[in-house]
């Protein structure tokens, strides 16, 4: 892959080999009672010091097609944040580099709050370990302003292969080694690495076909031409209600059914918390961005997802707000914790 520089105000020495996680937490701890301090008085737009809000339109980067699930919600925030804001909010849409084109416009833009990155978790926690020393470092270079959201995925098989449940799904595949292959959206995706450490910890062997995003491989597991993938449950739920694909697990760590799904269990509770492939939804900023314009962002997208009829039509699409912030840098680590293990698992080389 082609190295996107995202390296402002960094020495060039500098490279982005495995972040160091006690450095980045210092970082962020020393900042993090000037964002306290923001959120606790909260901090409405255009108050209480010199970086108000601009008359310049902002703009909501959004490394995916539009349409997809980030675009999705990026949409949605957009109306409530123009109206609180005063302003046009524009969401953009710039794909490839595994999201680090999105990323690295962000990064240079200028810290005031007008322009942000939506994305998933997966350009902090996954793309770092994909990548050679002196590639982009996305946590170097961006600052995160809060987990927003998640997309629950499940884990569904063929309707044709007679297995019902994960265990009946591991049996088949130690009867049958050589018959299974799964799905994914891509080498390093996040399903790819959920299924991988399911392979290692039942110690079963399935063939992994990577396809160009999450669409075509459903199509795949529909047509039989793969006998399982993690889905998105918001693009598959149909298809598992019309019995054109089977769920078989929540491709969660907890333990708790999801309310759409909830005769279908967690991986979480079915003993494999670490088959986790939970997307989660990420604002974003660049590094130099202040405590207090990060506490103005994070209160008006709180108050965009708190509205009822923002929440319902992101419920609608099975996402669930979370709104985990501002800087979630604990729960970015240790996902990203567990994520480098997945890829060590998984044999995945750096480019």
């Amino acid at each position: 892959m082609k190295s996107v520089r995202m390296d402002a105000g960094r020495p060039p020495s500098e490279t982005a080999a495995a972040p160091d996680e006690r450095a980045l937490s210092r970082r962020y701890m020393l900042t993090g009672l000037g964002v306290a301090a923001a959120v606790a008085t909260g901090m409405r737009p255009g108050v209480g010091g010199a970086q108000g809000i601009s008359s310049r339109p902002a703009r909501i980067i959004v490394p995916f097609v539009p349409g997809a699930a980030v675009d999705f919600v990026a949409r949605l925030l957009a109306t409530p944040l123009s109206a609180e804001w005063g302003k046009t909010v524009i969401v953009e849409n710039r794909t490839g580099g595994r999201t680090l084109i999105a990323a690295d416009a962000v990064a240079h833009s200028e810290p005031d709050g007008d322009t942000l990155l939506l994305c998933l978790d997966d350009t902090f926690t996954i793309v770092p370990h994909l990548s050679k020393p002196g590639a982009a470092d996305p946590i170097k270079a961006l600052v995160p302003i809060g987990l927003i959201a998640t997309i629950p995925t499940a884990l569904v098989v063929t309707p044709s292969l007679p297995v019902d449940s994960i265990p009946t799904l591991i049996a088949y595949a130690r009867s049958n080694p050589t018959a299974l292959s799964y799905g994914s959206s891509g080498s390093g995706s996040l399903q790819h690495l959920a299924m991988e450490l399911l392979k290692a910890q039942a110690n079963i062997n399935m063939v992994h076909v990577p396809y160009r995003g999450l669409a075509p491989a459903q199509t795949a597991v529909i047509a039989g031409e793969v006998q399982t993938a993690i889905l998105g449950i918001g693009s598959s739920r149909s298809m598992i209600e019309a019995g054109r694909l089977r769920a078989i697990a929540i491709a969660a760590g907890a333990r708790d059914r999801i309310k759409s799904m909830p005769d279908v269990p967690t991986t979480g509770e079915l003993g494999f918390p670490r088959v986790d492939a939970t997307s989660r939804l990420m604002l974003a900023g660049p590094i130099k961005m202040s405590d207090e314009v990060i506490g103005r962002i994070h209160n008006a997208v709180s108050r965009a997802l708190a509205g009822p009829d923002t929440r319902r039509q992101i419920e609608a699409r099975d996402i669930v707000p979370t709104n985990l912030g501002p800087k979630p840098v604990a729960e970015i680590e240790r996902i990203s914790r567990a994520n480098a293990e997945a890829v060590r698992i998984a044999g995945i080389e750096p480019e």
